[in-house]
């Protein structure tokens, strides 16, 4: 979840599988409104329970054109074991429609926040960089594309090492050094730290 300083609004960011209560408690306990649902890409630990979310708060879900289909077929992007593991979790192989679904576009401005989003396929097709600013500071969602010390894998349905090799160079290419990351796992970091030692960043690796 992702707050302006300034505002009692904010927007939800990668609403897995089981985040539905947990997300519901914060945003009551913080007396916040949800606006909006970004989405780095279509996994199901990531978009999982977007759609009780968007139904709840009747709020849009952003999320890559080429990721859209995931949204109620998520077993699509998780490989031969995925519909059963999908069933196991939620009785079903499919999930149910969101009213509301955009692709990114042009940078927008919601719930006080200014959300530029840069396409990086390579974990699926429509893996996508959130750069979210407020009037004070300024993060990057990098999803499944970049973590600390490592990068998304490319073996599922959707992923290829060489498209994610031209999503870490532009990245390399476009964010400032002192970028802040907040990846879909594992703990935030910054590019000028993955510059340093991430293995996938180094010269000759991008």
């Amino acid at each position: 979840m992702s707050a302006s300083e300034d505002v009692s609004e904010c927007v939800i960011v990668d609403p897995g599988i089981t985040a539905d209560e947990p997300v519901g408690a914060l945003i009551r306990e913080r007396g916040l409104s949800p606006m909006a649902i970004l989405a780095t890409h279509g996994h199901l630990d990531h978009v999982g329970d977007a759609h009780l979310l968007a139904a709840r708060w009747r709020v849009p879900v952003y999320l890559s054109t080429a990721d859209q289909h995931l949204l109620t077929r998520p077993a699509d992007g998780l490989g031969p074991s995925g519909a059963a593991m999908l069933r196991q979790l939620t009785g079903s192989e499919t999930l149910p429609a969101i009213d509301d679904v955009r692709d990114y576009g042009e940078p927008f401005t919601v719930a006080g926040l200014t959300v530029e989003a840069f396409a990086a396929p390579g974990h699926t097709k429509g893996s996508t960089l959130l750069r979210v600013s407020s009037s004070r500071t300024t993060v990057v969602f990098s999803g499944d594309v970049l973590f600390a010390g490592t990068i998304g894998r490319t073996d599922l349905p959707g992923g290829n090492m060489a498209e994610m090799r031209d999503s870490l160079r532009r990245i390399v290419e476009h964010f400032p050094a002192q970028t802040p990351l907040l990846p879909g796992h594992g703990q935030p970091t910054s590019l000028a730290q993955e510059l340093a030692s991430n293995p996938y960043l180094q010269p000759g690796n991008v």
